[in-house]
């Protein structure tokens, strides 16, 4: 039997969104007291729904198509800075370019593992 839990908070998140009072200060301030391991592997589940939502499999429409947008956006911007980094460490662009064609310069492989 599959393990529901991903789907089951999806489905807590946006019920907990899906009203004008959402009160998100204190969803961050939660978020910001959890073990810090947490907070890293939390953040890479983000980082991947954003890489997700940026991505052509995204189905979009005029109520998210805004969300599509920012998300290319948020990893074009992370890619750039990532390749001008490298540079400045002397990696070569071919090196960089093959990084980039096997998706390697995505934010959410960044994020290392304790």
């Amino acid at each position: 039997m599959k393990n529901n839990a991903g789907l089951e908070l999806a489905e807590n998140l946006t019920n907990f969104v899906n009203n004008f009072n959402c009160d998100s200060d204190s969803f961050i301030e939660g978020f910001c007291r959890q073990h810090r391991t947490l907070q890293q592997s939390s953040m890479r589940l983000i980082l991947k729904l954003i890489e997700k939502v940026a991505s052509d499999e995204y189905y979009t429409d005029g109520r998210n198509v805004q969300s599509a947008e920012i998300a290319k956006k948020l990893l074009r911007g992370f890619e750039n800075e990532t390749i001008n980094e490298m540079r400045e460490q002397g990696t070569s662009d071919r090196l960089i370019k093959g990084m980039a064609d096997d998706g390697h310069l995505k934010p959410s492989r960044y994020l290392g593992s304790i």
